[in-house]
């Protein structure tokens, strides 16, 4: 498949790189799969290091709720290649990502919705577009999941730390047993 190339399985809609009716995906309740080269999302890859040839998988299904409102679900995987803070060495971080959320008719709406939701467990918002760009999305998402310090959980180029001694009795006295004498008296 392309750069940009989705697939139709099933009376899925076909997406090829340009933009789809999200609310015809969500009316009609079709999702909406494909697979992107990581290269091609440059604001994703703008500070990271050089990425071996890789995809990204995603999907986007649209549902519309009993009240009528009508969402998207965003999942994504990837695989990007970070930098570690502890050991500077290339870290291979797998991205999985899924995201509810609410489309609103315009800009406007959206800001309000953002102004009025108290509710944390509220999807977030975003303008539905009979034009909406589904990889701006997906990169956005991705961008979100980028954690602020990558670290391995143990870096494999830093030594092992040192094991504390199980015995610690040298033999010498404490320097500290001078003052627990005097402190007696």
């Amino acid at each position: 498949m392309g750069e940009h190339e989705g697939r139709e399985q099933q009376g899925e809609p076909r997406f090829s790189g340009g933009s789809v009716d999200v609310w015809d995906l969500a009316r009609l309740r079709r999702t909406l799969r494909g697979k992107v080269a990581l290269r091609g999302l440059s604001r994703l890859l703008d500070g990271l290091p050089a990425q071996p040839d890789r995809e990204v998988d995603w999907q986007l299904a649209g549902e519309t709720d009993s009240l009528g409102r009508r969402h998207l679900t965003l999942r994504a995987h990837a695989v990007v290649t970070l930098e570690c803070q502890r050991c500077l060495g290339p870290l291979d971080l797998p991205l999985d990502v899924e995201n509810r959320l609410q489309l609103v008719e315009t800009e406007a709406e959206l800001e309000t919705e953002e102004q009025v939701d108290d509710d944390p467990d509220a999807p977030d918002c975003v303008a539905g577009s009979a034009h909406f760009d589904a990889l701006s999305l997906v990169e956005d998402e991705l961008i979100l999941a980028l954690p602020y310090v990558p670290k391995h959980e143990v870096c494999p180029s830093l030594p092992k730390p040192l094991e504390a001694a199980e015995d610690n009795d040298t033999g010498r006295p404490s320097p500290f047993a001078v003052l627990a004498e005097l402190k007696k008296d």
